[in-house]
Order: C-alpha cells, then structure tokens, then sequence
C-alpha cells in the first residue's frame, strides 16, 4: 500500500494508444457526499498527470450499483472508470447474488486511493458519553434501541449488530437511503445512534452536535484521537477498515491500466490531498492494481465469513 517514489512517475513511458480524450469517473453516490468529495479533489489532480479533461458523473443509488452495471457496460478504452468503495465492489455481490457483476472478473484493478474509518455516533439527546453507558441507556429505552445506518446488509448493519451482541441488548440496526438522512436524524434525536464514515460525522462530533463513541480499524482517528476503536473495546472483529479504490472495465488495455495507476500515485503524493483526505477523515494510501486485487480478495473472505456468521441474510 506504500506511496512509490515521486521520481518514479514524473515521466509517462510513451503508451501504444494516444489517450487525449475525456475521461469520466463514475461515482455511485450523492454529489456532495464524501466518495464525490474524493473523486473531484482527484480529478483536479489527473487531469495535469494525465494530460486529459476529467468529467465526474454521479450514477447514484444502491449503494453504487447503479455505477458499477454501467461501468460494466462501458468500453474498455480508457474512457470510463469508476471510483468505488469496498461496499460496492465487495459487500453487494455477497449479499446480493443477482448484482450482476464480479468485481475481479468483470472489471480492472487501476488503484488504491484511501482507507478510512466507519464509526458509531450517539444523539445529543442521549447525553451519553461513552461505549458503555450507551449499553446502558439502550438497556433504560428498549423501544428506542435503534442503531441507524446508510444501507441494508452492509458493513455498518453488521457493525450494530456486533455492537448489540457486545453490550447485551437487544438493539436492531435501522437503514436508512444513505448517510445524509441518517445524519439529518441524529442531530434531530429521531434515532438514538448511527453508524457511517468518519468523515460524515467528524465536524459535528468536534461541534458536540453529536458524540462519536468509537471507530474501526486498528489505530484511533488522526483527526480525533480521543475516539478509541472497537478494537479496544472488545470488538476484535471490527478491526478493518473500508476503502476507496479506481477500478475500470474488463479488458482495459495494460498500458492504460499503467498509465491510470501512476497517474493516481502522483495525485496522492501531494501534500495538499494528502491534508485535504486527512480532513475528511480519509488517509491516502496508494495501491497499485496487483494490490488492489488483494484487497479485494482480503474483503471477500473476511466478510462473507463474518455475514455468514452474523446470519445476515444473502438477497
């Protein structure tokens, strides 16, 4: 996953094909969403690495799916490529058989681009404070032990079981269209808790409009490291982190897939998205297309054992 040498990527060794064309960048959210945020920050970046106009082009809904069966359908000619996060690539063809599409065979590895934190926030309105008195205040409301997250059967969903599981309760996860209307929600007191990015809820967790109670993976948040992870708290299971990873159509050809993933590398090489990813809550992290593969492959197994395990249904 480490940055390569800058040295390494300044000059482009001379492509079979002259790419000059517009390239669009399928983003399977919201315009304004975190995964937008990203791909907009990096196509000011790629459009000077690589010579070529960038278009972003939002195929928002089901959590990326909609994206990823167009991506699909595209021409593997350099022209269309996707920016996706795990859920699409990995979570959606295990719950759900008839997605249409494997992410290994039926598109490209071009780049890894960031990892980031999934975290577990308490309305104001609970005056909770920490992990363990929010068992307790779930044990106090049974009618209101509700834990909202983005999407059904997605990585949060398994997250608030497990947190159910952890504290004793009886607590059911609650999905919402997405992570802005769960929000919208939290800071209402409409739902007790929810889980989504870090980087959705981080400004209001420093305003105290909510409080952030603890987050994945296996260090706490750069940005808030008063938040300790679940891992800390006895949730060994949850010590993975989602991704953000450039993923192209089948059969893209090589020098292309070269040429993208450079291009990428040199884009997070930059101190000024390097800052401006730490802010949202995201760290770049480079990782070539063989990588990618691998962290495809590592999110298959881990969660499909785990799904399994937490009887989260396959549609």
């Amino acid at each position: 996953m480490a940055l390569l040498a800058c040295s390494a990527f300044l000059a482009f060794p001379a492509a079979a094909k002259d790419y000059t064309g517009v390239v669009r960048i399928l983003v399977g959210w919201p315009a304004g969403g975190a995964t937008d945020v990203l791909a907009r920050l990096l196509a000011e970046r790629l459009t000077t690495a690589l010579g070529q106009p960038i278009i972003i082009e939002n195929k928002s809904g089901a959590g990326g799916l909609i994206a990823a069966q167009t991506l699909k359908g595209a021409p593997a000619d350099g022209s269309t490529v996707m920016l996706a996060l795990d859920h699409t690539l990995v979570i959606l063809p295990i719950i759900n058989k008839s997605v249409g599409f494997d992410a290994l065979r039926d598109f490209t590895p071009l780049a890894g681009v960031s990892v980031y934190q999934n975290v577990l926030a308490v309305s104001a309105s609970t005056q909770v404070q920490d992990f363990k008195s929010f068992g307790r205040w779930l044990k106090a409301h049974p009618n209101k032990a509700n834990i909202g997250v983005p999407a059904p059967a997605s990585v949060p969903e398994f997250t608030a079981l497990a947190i159910a599981r952890a504290l004793g309760t009886n607590a059911i996860a609650v999905p919402y269209r997405g992570s802005a209307p769960l929000v919208v929600d939290l800071l209402a007191g409409q739902v007790p808790a929810g889980i989504s990015s870090l980087s959705e809820y981080i400004e209001h967790h420093r305003a105290g409009r909510f409080r952030i109670l603890a987050a994945s993976g296996t260090t706490r948040p750069e940005v808030a490291p008063d938040i300790p992870t679940f891992k800390e708290l006895g949730l060994a299971q949850l010590d993975v982190n989602p991704w953000v990873a450039f993923v192209g159509p089948k059969g893209l050809p090589p020098e292309f897939v070269d040429r993208f993933s450079k291009a990428v590398a040199v884009s997070l090489l930059s101190p000024e998205i390097k800052e401006k990813f730490r802010r949202l809550g995201n760290v770049a992290t480079y990782a070539a297309p063989t990588e990618l593969q691998g962290w495809i492959v590592r999110g298959s197994r881990h969660w499909s054992f785990l799904f399994g395990e937490a009887g989260i249904k396959v549609q």
